[in-house]
């Protein structure tokens, strides 16, 4: 089974850097959409990053929303399932085992203490994902989105164990099939859906420690970059709102 990095793009060079590095050396096949709002194009040297791995980007408008833009990376991304990630996320094909304790959140907490301890095992996270995806009745693969303020991987946002139930689960990894997709009236907070059953399609999820997980490193951009994600934030707002988003 082939599988697919996925990944909708807008001023993101910065982020999409890293992605496209670590997605080559693991993905069968890089799809990108280009979503400038309007169809505008980045001006930070995005596409140009993209053309340097080899990427044509295909161009689309996120005003369409992101339930349309969503089922896309998955119905044209060429393979037989995609990974659907944002610049600023990984997807480590191998890593180490972690444990995290401690019930404090950003942001209410600004430096909430956690505990995070790496051991000394790996998962080979990879390989357990093209192994879950043999089975022809598993149309996705849900897993647990891990927040950190840096990529040292030592001080998440919070607990992904969940102590209080705040463990972000997330069906990124999804079967190209044609009844599988998100509903397109969700302009946002896309919704994935079998359309054969109006239901979530039947997935699977992650065991204690093999994963999949998606690391998740906004707070590390966000200090990079000052301003981008609030603007990000407002345009999407705006986009939720039935409005005409901003080009930055």
């Amino acid at each position: 089974m082939s599988i697919s990095l996925s990944v909708n793009v807008y001023q993101d060079a910065p982020a999409l850097r890293g992605l496209l590095e670590l997605g080559s050396r693991y993905f069968d096949n890089i799809f990108i959409l280009h979503t400038g709002p309007g169809g505008a194009r980045s001006t930070d040297g995005t596409i140009e990053l993209c053309e340097s791995f080899g990427i044509a980007p295909i161009f689309d408008d996120i005003q369409k929303g992101f339930g349309v833009i969503r089922s896309r990376l998955i119905h044209d991304s060429g393979c037989d399932w995609s990974c659907l990630l944002d610049a600023d996320e990984r997807f480590f094909p191998q890593l180490p085992v972690m444990t995290c304790e401690g019930d404090e959140s950003y942001p209410a907490h600004p430096n909430p203490k956690l505990t995070v301890t790496h051991k000394a095992d790996v998962i080979d996270q990879g390989a357990h994902v093209k192994n879950l995806i043999k089975n022809p009745e598993t149309m996705a693969l849900r897993s647990t989105r891990r927040h950190w303020f840096g990529f040292d991987m030592k001080r998440p946002s919070q607990n992904f164990y969940g102590p209080n139930g705040n463990k972000d689960h997330q069906m990124r990894i999804v079967r190209n099939h044609p009844e599988i997709g998100y509903v397109k009236e969700r302009v946002m907070h896309e919704w994935l859906r079998d359309f054969r059953t109006g239901k979530d399609p039947k997935f699977v999820s992650q065991d204690e420690h093999g994963g999949p997980f998606i690391d998740h490193f906004h707070l590390h951009f966000r200090k990079e970059q000052p301003g981008h994600k609030e603007f990000n934030e407002e345009n999407y707002a705006r986009l939720s709102r039935g409005e005409r988003m901003v080009v930055k």
